[in-house]
C-alpha cells in the first residue's frame, strides 16, 4: 500500500491523488475537495500542532480573488474558481490544480 505525503502541500502535489482524487475524497468535485483540506487544517489544530502550512494555505484565497481579476476574496477560493467554472464541480477541481500548481511557485 502506497505511504501518503505527510503533508497537505505533498499531498496535493502527489500525481496519484490529482490523477484519482475521487479515490481519496470520494468524488472528484471541488466542494468535497475544499471539506477535505478544511478537515485536513482542523485535524492538525486538534493535535495541537503548529502549522505552517495553514498560514500559507490562508494566502491562497486573495491569491487565487487577485488571479481570476475579483475585487476580493470574501467568496474563497472554492467559490472563486467554482465560478470561473461555470458551476462545473469536476472541472474546477482541474482548475484547482492549474491555479494552485501556480500558486505554489511563488
Amino acid at each position: 500500500m502506497e505511504q501518503l505525503p505527510k503533508s497537505i502541500f505533498a499531498l496535493l502535489a502527489s500525481e496519484s491523488f490529482r490523477t484519482r482524487p475521487g479515490m481519496y475524497i470520494g468524488e472528484k468535485k471541488i466542494s468535497i475537495l475544499r471539506a477535505f483540506i478544511d478537515g485536513y487544517f482542523y485535524a492538525t489544530e486538534s493535535k495541537n500542532t503548529t502549522s505552517s502550512e495553514k498560514e500559507k494555505f490562508a494566502e491562497f484565497h486573495d491569491w487565487v480573488a487577485n488571479y481570476f481579476g475579483w475585487y476580493e476574496s470574501t467568496a474563497g477560493w472554492k467559490n472563486i474558481i467554482l465560478k470561473e467554472c461555470d458551476g462545473d464541480e469536476e472541472k474546477a477541481v482541474d482548475k484547482f490544480f492549474e491555479v494552485y500548481d501556480k500558486f505554489t511557485q511563488i
